[in-house]
């Protein structure tokens, strides 16, 4: 009888430490992916929406390499970046973002988002039109020891070319 209890003991003390261990990964899980989305959030609104390129260094990785599926267009590096992000605001001073769905899975983070601005400077060879527009797009962002190494955004490019007046309505 004493060594049944003895063993249920120990076995009660496995399983506590089991569970301990178990929910401490999980937990360390859970708080990697609210930290990689909580990134991204910041990214949308200090980066995109407010347009400090000074805090690149602070979500991206020297080494990023951002794709705007759309329009084939691959940079590498923050200069590149950077200069992608000045050329946008000027274009539409005011862009905002606005996170409408996050989603985070492993070393990912995808977001929905609504766009807005204003056409104030030359965007794609174009003149500005001085008309607003609100465009849907989505991103992945791969997210390695805190910082974004690779990103890949879709935006409705053809919604944005029709409200600037760029093509037909009846295209």
């Amino acid at each position: 009888m004493v060594k049944r209890q003895k063993n249920v003991r120990l076995l009660a003390g496995f399983l506590i430490v089991a569970s301990v261990m178990i929910t401490g990964c999980v937990s360390t899980q859970e708080t990697t992916l609210e930290r990689n989305k909580d990134l991204i959030r910041r990214l949308h609104e200090e980066v995109w929406s407010k347009g400090n390129v000074n805090k690149l260094d602070e979500f991206y990785s020297e080494e990023i390499v951002w794709h705007l599926l759309p329009l084939g267009v691959e940079l590498k590096g923050l200069d590149q970046l950077e200069d992608r992000i000045q050329n946008h605001r000027q274009a539409f001073p005011d862009w905002t973002e606005k996170i409408q769905q996050i989603v985070a899975e492993g070393d990912l983070v995808a977001t929905h988002f609504a766009s807005t601005g204003t056409n104030k400077g030359s965007f794609l060879g174009n003149p500005p039109t001085g008309k607003q527009i609100q465009i849907n797009e989505m991103a992945i962002h791969r997210i390695v020891d805190g910082k974004i190494v690779e990103q890949w955004v879709i935006p409705d490019v053809f919604s944005l070319n029709q409200q600037l007046g760029l093509v037909s309505q009846s295209n």
